[in-house]
């Protein structure tokens, strides 16, 4: 008699049409080196390589000390919303409500949700390319079509934005500064791309992660659609404590709607998917954002120095291009490898036999391919080794 099957579950269609993740896959195979005693230069990870300054978790220690251990509200507890109000209000150059704001379990939560509020199955979202690729899956996740729209110079201009709409169109994402590429939508391109989405009747979801890693004058942040007149009302913004601040473990982000009915509803999503961010790391968030900001100024400068040493050393690499220079904002270069083969095998190559870990820029889109991600967000003593590394392993590729 034939043995019965054993019953296995069928996984969704839109879980099928997701890869791995390509940075993760490289992170395993790090730390599997490392843990044999193998001497990696870690360009692979895009978080901050600092510890999270210490009045912060001082401030989360407190918290736990006063029982803050309790359930909070879904859109987050009063403080915060009100210091991220502050924050915002601030950055955008206009007066934010709290009302507007929601608490949530990382940047990418935040994304999570607002396309899974907003989305019908079907609706399609403009998302740039090359570009950090859980955006993209977010969308194929919340039953969304992405329509991928090349960079042009390292910018999503409002003329391939105009170009990519359709009548199924509702989104379009912004990312400035830009993982991978690190570059900046300019103010007058933000303009152009606002009269876009006016005219359109689209909304934007701005991906505001790295808008305080920017290398523009001291203290400023890098320009917004948000700070744009009359953009608040279609544009939403997706933030996070994570590189700010060195919070990447915490999972403590943000969302800012256009209002507070937009709010209430992204709320509502986002209690069913995790209830609320826990209450003690809030308390954090609030110490984060109300103390002083010299440690975000001092770990920008660190990352100023890295980003010189890493520009000037792969310039200096006979084959190897650096399209448009010093990155403006974020910690990543994204260098043209296609004269030393393809950046998938490269990327391996590198890897395994030199122990250099970086990303195949084909993980973040097909623009990407020929390109790697290096993430200066480890010590400036290991990007000046990684440069030396990198040029003994391409010499005679």
């Amino acid at each position: 008699m034939a043995q019965k099957a054993v019953w296995q579950p069928r996984l969704a269609k839109r879980v099928l049409q997701i890869p791995g993740s390509g940075i993760r896959e490289v992170m395993s195979k790090c730390m599997a080196l490392r843990d044999a005693g193998k001497d990696v230069i870690n360009w692979h990870i895009g978080r901050p390589d600092f510890d999270t300054p210490v009045h912060i978790k001082e401030a989360c220690s407190e918290a736990l000390r006063q029982g803050h251990v309790h359930y909070a509200p879904a859109a987050g507890i009063p403080q915060l919303r009100s210091a991220l109000a502050g924050r915002a209000s601030q950055e955008y150059a206009c007066e934010v409500d709290p009302d507007r704001i929601v608490v949530c379990n990382g940047g990418m939560e935040a994304v999570t949700v607002i396309l899974h509020t907003f989305l019908n199955d079907g609706d399609e979202v403009i998302v740039p390319t090359p570009n950090w690729p859980n955006m993209k899956w977010a969308v194929v996740m919340a039953g969304g079509k992405p329509v991928e729209v090349p960079l042009k110079n390292g910018i999503l201009t409002a003329e391939a934005i105009a170009a990519a709409v359709t009548h199924r169109t509702k989104f379009a994402v912004l990312s400035s500064p830009g993982n991978p590429l690190g570059t900046v939508t300019g103010s007058d391109e933000l303009k152009r791309i606002s009269r876009v989405l006016e005219d359109k009747d689209l909304m934007a979801i701005s991906d505001e992660t790295y808008t305080r890693l920017y290398y523009g004058d001291a203290g400023s942040t890098a320009p917004s659609i948000l700070a744009i007149q009359g953009m608040a009302k279609r544009c939403f913004a997706a933030s996070t404590f994570s590189k700010t601040y060195a919070m990447d473990g915490w999972r403590l982000g943000w969302a800012l709607c256009p209002d507070a009915e937009a709010a209430v509803a992204v709320a509502k999503t986002r209690y069913y998917y995790s209830a609320c961010s826990p209450t003690f790391t809030q308390h954090a968030g609030v110490a984060a954002l109300s103390s002083s900001q010299d440690c975000v100024a001092a770990m920008l400068a660190e990352y100023s120095e890295r980003r010189s040493v890493l520009v000037d050393g792969l310039e200096s690499i006979p084959g190897l291009k650096l399209p448009g220079g010093s990155p403006e904002g974020a910690y990543y270069v994204f260098p043209d490898v296609s004269a030393f083969g393809d950046s998938a095998e490269l990327a391996r190559h590198l890897l395994d036999e030199h122990h250099i870990a970086a990303v195949d820029g084909g993980v973040f889109g097909q623009e990407g391919q020929g390109h790697l991600r290096i993430a200066y967000s480890c010590s400036t003593e290991d990007c000046r080794r990684g440069v030396e590394r990198l040029a003994r392993a391409l010499r005679g590729r």
